[in-house]
């Protein structure tokens, strides 16, 4: 191992202040620690907003009344993480948190979103571990606000488990085909993050792209989900099952997609939610976003449910998401709520 020492450490060495085996130990550790946070990235984004209501929002997950009309905070949200190699036993982590009050879940000020590691088992094509604390495998819209096409999520979201702890095995069978499987905590009565007691749920997912052979089918995306036997939201054990379609177009920048989500809960009653997305891009900036939403949700004694959103993605600075939307959400024997929301998010 070469030693590389300048003149000031020489002459530090010669009058017997530091030691050369010292300097040795502590140029290895440097070394170790700037290989350490080469590999390591940091990333995130702030989210602030503006939201105008008009109605109630005592139920249907919609942003809580002491947030409406005036400008908040959402949440800056921090990821670290060191991509995973392309090695038989390549790993990787990631860890991420929420800085500030996400009140369309959650009014904790610091919250983790996940923390995992990512193993490779040479084992066919190759195994996939996810280990640790991870987002949820079930439903269309996700925690971060970045990867949703709208601020506000939709039903769907609210009656999903958001996080689970435990083990997730990917496999891909084909370049079309690739499944999932793991155990998860149970939950427990942790209301939506599932880290409870020492009982397993399980979870299966399966990922299917239809190649371009199959003619009008080809390209069109299904996506299959399921977490049995999972204690969410601390009111019981449910079946949580998922679907969703991505439809091929036609259309150039225009994407369709189709899903639904069912509960089954174990106590008796079952929700079900079925949503349609639309995009379209009206140029490298501009993006045209519609969701339209349906169905019940027993365990929350909502019937007739129904919601329809419009918005616009308009990336007027760089790095910067602007977006306004305008939704409307209705039940069954209550007020209509609807809002105007103007969201900019700054992602680094």
């Amino acid at each position: 191992m070469k030693i590389k020492l300048n003149k000031l450490t020489l002459a530090l060495a010669a009058a017997g202040v530091v030691s050369l085996p010292s300097l040795a130990i502590a140029q290895e550790a440097a070394a170790g620690a700037d290989a350490l946070a080469a590999s390591t990235t940091l990333s995130g984004y702030v989210s602030t907003s503006y939201t105008l209501a008009d109605g109630s929002s005592a139920a249907l997950g919609k942003t809580n009344s002491a947030s409406r009309d005036q400008f908040k905070l959402d949440v800056v949200s921090l990821t670290l993480s060191s991509a995973q190699g392309a090695g038989e036993y390549a790993t990787g982590y990631t860890v991420g948190m929420w800085i500030g009050p996400d009140d369309q879940h959650t009014d904790e000020n610091f919250s983790l979103t996940q923390a995992n590691i990512d193993l490779r088992l040479p084992v066919g094509t190759g195994i996939d571990l996810k280990v640790g604390y991870f987002g949820t495998v079930v439903g269309y819209e996700v925690y971060e606000y970045t990867d949703n096409a709208f601020f506000q999520r939709g039903l769907g979201f609210f009656m999903e488990p958001t996080h689970h702890t435990g083990i997730l095995a990917l496999y891909q069978l084909t370049d079309d085909l690739g499944i999932t499987a793991g155990i998860v905590n149970d939950g427990g009565a942790v209301a939506n993050n599932n880290q409870g007691d020492n009982n397993a749920a399980t979870a299966i997912t399966a990922s299917y792209t239809m190649p371009d052979s199959m003619g009008f089918a080809g390209g069109t995306s299904v996506y299959v989900a399921t977490v049995q036997d999972l204690n969410a939201f601390g009111t019981g054990a449910a079946d949580f099952w998922y679907a969703s379609v991505g439809l091929p177009t036609g259309v150039e920048g225009l994407s369709v997609d189709l899903a639904a989500d069912w509960v089954d809960w174990e106590a008796g009653g079952d929700d079900e939610i079925y949503q349609v997305y639309a995009s379209y891009a009206l140029s490298e900036k501009v993006t045209l976003n519609a969701r339209y939403e349906w169905g019940t949700s027993d365990e929350n004694s909502w019937t007739g449910l129904e919601s329809a959103a419009v918005g616009v993605t308009y990336d007027i600075w760089d790095n910067v998401m602007s977006r306004v939307e305008y939704i409307s959400t209705s039940e069954s024997g209550s007020e209509d709520d609807d809002t105007l929301a103007f969201n900019l998010i700054y992602s680094f």
